[in-house]
């Protein structure tokens, strides 16, 4: 089983460790990535013009899942 904790300070890695160390959980593997950062988005963009992109083609859940997966 694989369990993924994202942490952003070096404190919440101590007090991480410490719980781990609480309740004698040894095997633990550490991943630093540096790509997985996560940037917000740009706020100043105008989503209206996308309400109603579908207007003229109504798509039900059912029709975007089997076009997108076509699984056999």
């Amino acid at each position: 089983m694989k369990i993924t904790i994202e942490i952003d300070t070096k404190s919440e890695l101590e007090k991480l460790t410490a719980f781990f160390k609480t309740f004698k959980i040894e095997r633990v593997k550490l991943v630093a990535d540096e790509n997985s950062a996560i940037t917000r988005g740009d706020k100043s963009i105008d989503p209206s013009s996308l309400f109603g992109i579908w207007a003229k083609q109504p798509k039900t859940l059912d029709d975007i899942r089997n076009a997108a997966w076509k699984r056999k």
